[in-house]
């Protein structure tokens, strides 16, 4: 890593492996789930950071066609466009066009395999589209948790211990409608040996009524 960092070869880490990490890192921001293994990582960040390199140069290309000539910026300018600007803005558009599904509709149309960006049920189902709701959580031995999952609560991602905490919890009354507890209460609940998890629409506010 030293080496890398050293004045003659950070240039060339920066244009060819730094730039494809910030289109990765951008582009995480839009959608929730599992990151590529570090091996996997590094191989796409290569990819990123030549396509970026790539979309550069035809960019220049192409506006000398018109009679345009390009723009000479400072060597650390350039340098910054081509490490954080340009890499942040193909993240932004590649995390956009994930989110939107822009990309399976284009691949049914060509009748090829459509593959979901997120690879876990339970990140997709928490995602950062979900809306606050009333969550029933039941486990394998017949527990039931009964709660709200709103904006301050939080759903691990973390694939080695999936937990949840939820800000508000509920008991239920005789007629099985949820009730709040006195004092209110809040839980942090491990999903291990989880059997379900219900999403239930509001009717009314989050005090169960």
């Amino acid at each position: 890593m030293g080496q890398l960092l050293s004045p003659d070869t950070f240039e060339f880490f920066a244009r060819y492996l730094l730039a494809g990490y910030v289109v990765i890192i951008v582009r995480s921001r839009f959608v929730a789930g599992l990151r590529p293994k570090p091996a996997e990582l590094v191989v796409e960040a290569i990819i990123f950071s030549l396509i970026i390199q790539v979309l550069v140069e035809a960019g220049a290309w192409l506006v000398s066609l018109v009679g345009f000539v390009p723009a000479k910026f400072p060597a650390r300018v350039d340098l910054l466009l081509n490490v954080l600007v340009w890499p942040a803005l193909l993240g932004a558009l590649l995390g956009w066009n994930l989110s939107n599904g822009w990309n399976r509709a284009i691949l049914r149309r060509l009748s090829l395999p459509v593959t979901h960006p997120v690879q876990r049920g339970h990140d997709f189902a928490f995602g950062q589209d979900r809306d606050p709701c009333f969550v029933i959580v039941t486990y394998e031995d017949g527990t039931i948790v009964r709660g709200w999952f709103g904006e301050c609560s939080l759903a691990s991602t973390d694939p080695d211990r999936s937990d949840l905490f939820l800000e508000r919890v509920y008991s239920v009354d005789q007629d099985d409608q949820m009730i709040e507890q006195s004092p209110g209460r809040s839980a942090l609940i491990s999903l291990s040996r989880v059997r379900s998890i219900e999403f239930l629409d509001p009717e009314g506010d989050e005090n169960g009524t």
